[in-house]
């Protein structure tokens, strides 16, 4: 059968995704295609990934620690993981110090040689879950063959079968309203395969005796996705948080919010090349794991000074480069080096310290990739991508392709989002 616009039009209507002309996107007759080489690549740097994101929550506990610690770099990991973080998840985030994420989503970009850079490690965000699911659907419809990575829905499916107990709880914040169509979307491929979910915004709850209700009904799961920011709901945050500091609750993406920051990144890089800084990496994690993200993570350094010798403008000198709040989202807080924020942008650096990051720009490879018009002909364009990758635990979930035909990749109404096969020979 034909493959038509109506075809893949009808499939995303019906996900109801597109209930929200907000979420809406251009559809296109192609999938992401990579290569057997480069998705064995992801598959050792998803070892490596988990290693290094268990190495930092460990280093970020023992930096709160003041009678473990001792030297100004214990000092500036301590303050810096915890800039821009409330308070309130300084109760729970180091409880399992190990503890990593059960779904780390990583934003890549491909430069002009093929080779594949981190843009953002993100292990402290469920969005884009549910597109990933609806992409693997038109994927699916649009009959490519090839392997498949098995998906996000099957990657947290077999780790709350491991707990023996195939309930989840999925709770979102007032502010993340705009993401609801894609958590039903998850919530009901979730239940599809026999999980038990119960979905709701954090008004929707009420507490009783610590219990949390939702539609005046007990949540029986003792598992969420994650513990999301909150500030409508204040009996709801106190019962969460006090489940998560007794274990009573527990979490697929555990509550640590500075494993979402950009300054991570900086860390992990240690471009500024201090020995103690060094030092507490490699105590804490591999040296093969470190060395390998590493290896993807462009030049990036902490904004500390906006002088003339400051070490980030003599390494960067006639390099583009990109300022990157830490606790930001995509492309949000990102300002290029040629767009008329950037000078803003430093002057609030300097008056914010250590929550903006300067990283080596990634000249984005462009793709051919085809798409439908309205009229349902397709045309082919050039397109800038922003390659998704969610990680489970040491292996990668699946891969969602976001692109636009602006440099500045994000998701809007003309982007596409696109599915991903591996072929034998070559992407």
């Amino acid at each position: 059968m034909e493959l038509t616009r109506e075809t893949l039009h009808a499939l995303v209507t019906k996900s109801g995704l597109w209930i929200d002309p907000q979420h809406t996107f251009v559809l296109s007759p192609d999938v992401f295609t990579v290569s057997r080489a480069d998705a064995d690549a992801l598959g050792s740097f998803a070892v490596a990934l988990h290693d290094c994101l268990g190495g930092i929550g460990r280093i970020a506990a023992i930096a709160t620690m003041p009678t473990l610690i001792n030297g100004a770099a214990w000092k500036k990991i301590g303050r810096t993981l915890g800039t821009g973080i409330p308070t309130r998840y300084a109760s729970v985030q180091h409880r399992r110090p190990s503890g990593v994420p059960g779904i780390c989503k990583v934003d890549f970009m491909i430069d002009t040689e093929g080779q594949w850079r981190i843009a953002e490690i993100d292990g402290h965000n469920k969005h884009g879950l549910g597109y990933s699911t609806v992409a693997a659907q038109v994927r699916d419809a649009i009959g490519y063959g090839g392997s498949m990575f098995p998906g996000v829905v099957d990657a947290l499916v077999r780790q709350i079968e491991r707990r023996n107990d195939p309930r989840l709880a999925i709770v979102y914040a007032d502010q993340e309203r705009f993401y609801e169509p894609e958590l039903r979307i998850l919530a009901r491929a979730l239940a599809a395969r026999g999980i038990g979910v119960t979905l709701f915004r954090e008004e929707e709850a009420r507490v009783v005796d610590g219990a949390v209700f939702v539609r005046d009904m007990p949540v029986p799961a003792r598992l969420y996705l994650d513990l999301p920011f909150m500030h409508h709901n204040q009996p709801l945050i106190d019962a969460l948080f006090i489940g998560a500091a007794s274990g009573e609750i527990d979490f697929l993406i555990p509550p640590k919010p500075f494993l979402g920051s950009k300054a991570v990144l900086a860390f992990l890089r240690n471009d500024e090349e201090d020995p103690e800084i060094e030092a507490i990496l490699r105590s804490q994690i591999f040296a093969r794991s470190l060395d390998l993200v590493r290896s993807y993570i462009p030049r990036t350094f902490f904004i500390e000074t906006v002088e003339p010798d400051a070490r980030w403008r003599r390494e960067l000198n006639g390099t583009p480069y990109v300022v990157k709040e830490t606790i930001s989202y995509g492309m949000k807080g990102t300002i290029f080096r040629d767009d008329d924020g950037l000078e803003d942008a430093l002057r609030e650096a300097k008056r914010s310290p250590r929550q903006y990051v300067v990283q080596e720009e990634v000249v984005n490879r462009p793709f051919s990739f085809r798409s439908f018009r309205d009229d349902g002909s397709i045309t082919t364009d050039g397109w800038f991508t922003r390659v998704t990758v969610h990680f489970g635990i040491r292996a990668v979930a699946d891969i969602i392709v976001t692109a636009r035909k602006d440099k500045k990749v994000h998701g809007a109404t003309d982007c596409l989002q696109l599915g991903c096969v591996i072929s034998e020979n070559g992407g």
